[in-house]
């Protein structure tokens, strides 16, 4: 029997199986099940293959055997979805942004019945996770999350069984739910609706981290389509998680920024969570600050607050008891008061209020409606046509329309229709449509670049010259894959400019690539286009940007196809138009880059990286100034150029960082020695270090010959830490680039340290625990008797000295009056010099200034950085011990 069962199950991992399945799945393309259910067992059976070539063998094998039973089911006439109740299962859907086949995970309540309305709860996953871990996890299936990679596709039961539907998308991957992972909640929400029978008055947003910072977003940009929405351990503002942004980026993302629309969360039982000693990216300090900003407004303020760290999903699902608590709330489908607030014609509609011109877009816009007696009054800001959809608003027989005090409309509601457009004109507000002549930026054709990505792409690469198409090629093809960092199955069409299609311009964006000449497609379109790609420069209305490694992104409305985009991925070599696809996510309609602009990795923003220009066309998708007409929305203020996307100063200078100091011409400890390997390997790699400290402001540099110090040899520097009681073990050497690595096994001085994570130990270079003894008398100096430190050996990112064991986290202090914090108790002074500016008001907060100031006055640290530094170290002092290097840095 166990022998049978094994060529059952090998039988079933191979890929002649695979093939025999996708013949019957093919045979029954006629079978009186809904296609969805057809579509679903395909994108089963091409996530098994994905599972199969990452060597996920097993759960390939298990998602085949389900293929299997379901397409059992469907030859036997009877669906298999809705009778997997009380099971986890995987669904799939055809997605217009990628051919590639998007899923998500769903959850059937018990007995469920199809002539019964079941609320509904959308959960978003967030980092390294997917729809199918993150709903066996919210439906009880608990786990390490640093162990989420190894069970992305496990079969999960859960451990609690709501009378609710459940669901969780993927959001192709860990794009943050921003454009196509947005669009992949709608689009996962009507297959739902489509294929379940979903109570649409009971529909609850909620997500965890990442996936809280997209409930925060999608719940403030669609708040009209739930009932509830549950943010957790999240940024409510992308403008606060992303921190440094120039004036272009800042628009682009507080039309994400629930910040920004919270006026649209009237009518939505908006609730947010967040644990108190979260240290992560999520700081508490944005709830706070988004707390205030509801209450100055009279929004409600729904917050919880937990004495937790990030992971608080437990916390707030009450383990599986939260889906009773909150069955019974519901959304207002027909409120008496509606508000639109927004930056974004893909989330402008609030019930029955939608807007649909924006001057200076993208700008946030605001109509706000009330309805009292047969008076519906209306009040806009910075909107020019709007929206109202009558047959959703709860209006009498007789109807008064009045927008900004001026009556529009008196009569019949029937009169009305079911959407009644406004809009306004030299003389005020009237009943009638916005102009469409011309080029214009409205619905579906507004830009930023970032609008194409919720439809579908093709991307086209040149072929004119031979010694170019290559490179070309490979440039689309990662485009294809995703502009937006760590997309999942996006795979979009990739075609050579002799192969584009009528069809293709119809129906989709075309992304061109290519230098001048090189791209048929783009030489055919050029001269319609506002920016010009030349042999040796990028053409900006009157300026040239000109180099090596020069190029541009933009969109426009095709002019083979004026309702779809044309987007321009071009530079004067090839080779600069590859830089494109590093560009920073939060870019407008237009860009222009040198390869000094993404240099580093691909980031959100583009932090200290300047672009050559970028910034928006106006209203009718003109460049900035090439128009003065102020009736036709021209000018500067729409848009930025190069001129005002400069730098802004920082209100402190940045002092000259001294010279790196050259490597040693002779060490003092032989290579057969581990410490001495290892000393020529970190010098090996320090010179290729990029010196961030020399671009801080307000930062305090010292070039102290006294502060240098050289590795010792092994046994000596073992000696030395026997000699000062410090308690410790050799570990086995990590990396082969810490001087002697050992283990701290208790306390030193009497002072005790644990690691923010406890089930890490505690490593770190002989030569950093050297130093405990002296650090530690500092800390007893201000009444420390335990640490809690946030990180010390680790093997990322190359360029830190935590890799060397030379640096350490130090997160919080305890004393005899408890915690001392770095995320809850230091203030941040970004406009004085750390250790001279005047002393904080708080006491706690005096105390960790003074201890930093302290350490770093000791000489034997090479760094001392506080939250001052930047947002990366706004919970923990980092210090490290530089070899051979007199510079000792404080910020």
């Amino acid at each position: 029997m166990r022998a049978a069962s094994l060529l059952i199950l090998f039988a079933l991992s191979t890929p002649v199986h695979a093939q025999g399945l996708r013949a019957r799945l093919a045979a029954a393309q006629d079978a009186s099940v809904p296609r969805g259910t057809l579509t679903s067992i395909e994108y089963l059976l091409d996530a098994a293959d994905r599972m199969e070539r990452r060597e996920f063998t097993e759960a390939a094998t298990s998602w085949r055997q389900r293929a299997s039973r379901y397409l059992r089911a469907v030859e036997e006439g009877r669906d298999p979805y809705p009778a997997a109740d009380g099971e986890i299962v995987n669904r799939g859907y055809r997605s217009a942004i990628s051919p590639t086949l998007q899923g998500y995970a769903v959850y059937l309540p018990p007995d469920y019945d199809p002539s019964q309305r079941y609320p509904l709860y959308i959960a978003l996953h967030g980092g390294s996770s997917n729809g199918n871990l993150f709903l066996g996890v919210v439906l009880g299936n608990n786990m390490d999350w640093l162990t989420y990679n190894e069970h992305l596709f496990d079969d999960y039961v859960p451990r609690w069984r709501p009378n609710w539907i459940v669901v969780a998308p993927t959001g192709f991957g860990q794009v943050m739910w921003r454009w196509m992972g947005e669009q992949d909640v709608l689009d996962v929400l009507d297959d739902v609706e489509r294929h379940y029978s979903v109570d649409e008055n009971r529909i609850v947003l909620g997500g965890l981290s990442n996936g809280g910072v997209g409930a925060y977003a999608l719940g403030a940009r669609h708040a009209w389509r739930f009932s509830m929405v549950q943010a957790m351990a999240g940024a409510p503002s992308w403008l606060q998680y992303l921190g440094r942004t120039d004036p272009v980026e800042r628009r682009v993302a507080s039309a994400y920024s629930a910040m920004s629309l919270a006026e649209n969360l009237r009518n939505t039982d908006f609730r947010y969570y967040h644990g108190r000693e979260d240290g992560g990216v999520m700081k508490p300090t944005y709830v706070e600050e988004f707390t205030r900003h509801l209450r100055r407004h009279g929004i409600p303020a729904r917050e919880r607050w937990y004495d937790a760290g990030h992971d608080i999903l437990y916390r707030v699902h009450l383990h599986g008891r939260v889906y009773g608590r909150i069955e019974d709330v519901r959304r207002n489908p027909e409120p008496a008061e509606a508000r639109v607030v927004s930056g974004d014609y893909r989330a402008a509609r609030q019930h029955w209020l939608e807007i649909t011109r924006i001057p200076g877009y993208p700008s946030i816009g605001e109509v706000r409606g009330r309805i009292e007696g047969e008076t519906l009054a209306l009040d806009t800001e910075n909107v020019s046509a709007f929206v109202v959809r009558a047959h959703d608003a709860p209006l009498g027989e007789t109807a008064v329309l009045q927008v900004d005090g001026a009556e529009v409309y008196r009569g019949p509601a029937a009169h009305l229709g079911h959407r009644v457009h406004l809009v306004r004109g030299e003389e005020g507000w009237a009943l009638g449509f916005p102009s469409d002549e011309g080029r214009i930026k409205k619905p579906g054709v507004s830009g930023p670049i970032s609008d194409a990505y919720f439809g579908r792409m093709v991307h086209v690469y040149g072929t004119r010259n031979a010694e170019h198409t290559d490179a070309l090629r490979e440039a689309a093809e990662r485009g294809a894959r995703g502009w937006p960092l760590w997309a999942w199955h996006l795979n979009q069409e990739v075609v050579a400019d002799s192969d584009v299609t009528e069809a293709q311009l119809r129906d989709a964006h075309v992304v061109l690539y290519g230098s001048a000449g090189d791209n048929a497609l783009l030489q055919r379109v050029a001269g319609a286009l506002p920016i010009q790609v030349e042999a040796d420069a990028i053409v900006v209305g009157s300026e040239r940007y000109e180099g090596a490694n020069v190029g541009t992104r933009f969109v426009y409305p095709n002019p083979l196809a004026p309702h779809r985009y044309v987007i321009v991925q071009g530079g004067v070599t090839p080779a600069a138009v590859a830089l494109g696809n590093k560009l920073p996510e939060f870019v407008g309609d237009y860009v222009v880059y040198d390869a000094r602009s993404v240099r580093g990795r691909q980031g959100r923003v583009r932090f200290r990286n300047r672009m050559r220009a970028s910034g928006f066309f106006d209203d009718h998708w003109r460049l900035p100034g090439s128009e003065t007409s102020d009736e036709e929305g021209a000018g500067p203020d729409q848009g930025e150029t190069a001129q005002t996307n400069e730098e802004v100063e920082p209100a402190l200078p940045i002092p000259p960082a001294p010279p790196v100091p050259e490597a040693p011409r002779r060490f003092g400890v032989p290579r057969s020695d581990q410490a001495g390997a290892a000393i020529r390997r970190i010098w090996a790699r320090v010179p290729t270090f990029i010196n961030f400290r020399a671009e801080i402001p307000g930062a305090t540099w010292r070039n102290d010959r006294r502060a240098m110090w050289s590795v010792r040899a092994q046994q000596e520097c073992y000696d030395a830490l026997a000699e000062t009681e410090v308690p410790f073990r050799p570990r086995p050497e990590p990396s082969g680039i810490v001087p002697s690595p050992v283990e701290i096994l208790g306390p030193v001085d009497g002072v005790w340290f644990r690691m923010t994570h406890e089930e890490q130990p505690l490593v770190m270079s002989c030569e950093m625990a050297a130093r405990l003894p002296a650090l530690i008398a500092v800390l007893k100096e201000h009444g420390v008797h335990g640490v809690e430190i946030l990180s010390s050996y680790r093997d990322t990112p190359s360029t830190s000295f935590h890799t060397m064991g030379l640096a350490l986290d130090l997160a919080r202090f305890w004393t005899d009056d408890g915690w001392l914090s770095v995320l809850a108790h230091y203030e941040e002074t970004p406009l004085q010099e750390t250790c001279r500016g005047p002393a904080p008001r708080a006491r706690r907060a005096r105390t960790l200034r003074r201890m930093a100031c302290d350490l770093a006055r000791t000489r034997l640290l090479s760094s001392t950085l506080t939250p001052n530094y930047n947002a990366g170290h706004r919970n923990h002092f980092h210090i490290d011990a530089r070899p051979n290097d007199p510079r000792i840095f404080v910020r």
